[in-house]
Formats: C-alpha cells, structure tokens, sequence
C-alpha cells in the first residue's frame, strides 16, 4: 500500500494550516510555503473543504484556515477522504473476494495476517491527530 501524492500534500495543507491558525493564508501562498503549484493547491483544499477540515474566507484578506480543532482531525480522516478507505490486499475489502478461496477468505492464512495488518495500520492513523503531528514539529 502506498499513499497517493494528492494525500501526502493534503495531510502538508492541513499541518501547515494547524501550525499556523488562527491565521488566513491565500492559495498561493500556502501553494508556494508547501511547495506545489497553485492549481494543485485549490484542488486538494476543494476536497479538504468539502470534508469539513478547512474553510474557504472570501474578499480581501480573505483565505484558508482549519475549519475546527487539529485536535479532532485524525490523519485516518484526511486519508480517507483523499483516497478513500485503507485496504491492503483486495481479500479485505468490503466483497471480501479471495483470487484463490473466492468468497471463503477465512480459508486463506495469510487473510488472517493481512487484517491484523490493516487493523494496525488503521489504529495508528486513527491515533494521530494533526494536533500531536504539529507537536512533533
């Protein structure tokens, strides 16, 4: 499993953001501090808008700034929401499909391994807040 760029930058915009609230920061100016372009900037922070993590103010002066508390913004949260749920292998997803069990993935050992795995992984996003990665700075 390997994240996507676009989620890699999305978890940047909002430390960046955390690091610095309650201040506004322009797309290009947070564009140019994180080092990607303007235009990637906006389409990352559409969906970190839509999810509810930043907030959009309009006119002069206006910017992006956290929408709420880096205390209550998991790094599961911007990961999902970038590129949807964390699946492993192909066995673990919702179908629970299995290339050489089909449906009866509970035959396979190594599907034990694999969740446990995922779970693991999953917990440990779950337990990191932008607020305890911002403390790490």
């Amino acid at each position: 499993m390997k994240f996507q760029t676009t989620t890699d930058y999305a978890i940047r915009i909002v430390v960046y953001l955390a690091l610095h609230s309650p201040k506004l920061f322009s797309a290009s100016e947070a564009a140019r501090e994180l080092g990607m372009t303007h235009a990637y900037f906006n389409k990352i922070a559409v969906s970190l808008r839509k999810a509810g993590f930043i907030v959009s103010v309009q006119g002069p002066g206006g910017g992006y700034k956290l929408a709420k508390s880096a205390s209550d913004i998991t790094l599961y949260d911007i990961v999902c929401t970038i590129q949807g749920e964390i699946y492993i292998n192909s066995c673990l997803e919702d179908d629970g499909f299995c290339t050489r069990f089909g449906t009866n993935s509970n035959l396979c050992p190594v599907h034990k391994v694999f969740g446990m795995l995922q779970e693991n992984i999953i917990n440990i996003l779950k337990s990191q807040t932008i607020e305890s990665i911002c403390k790490m700075s």
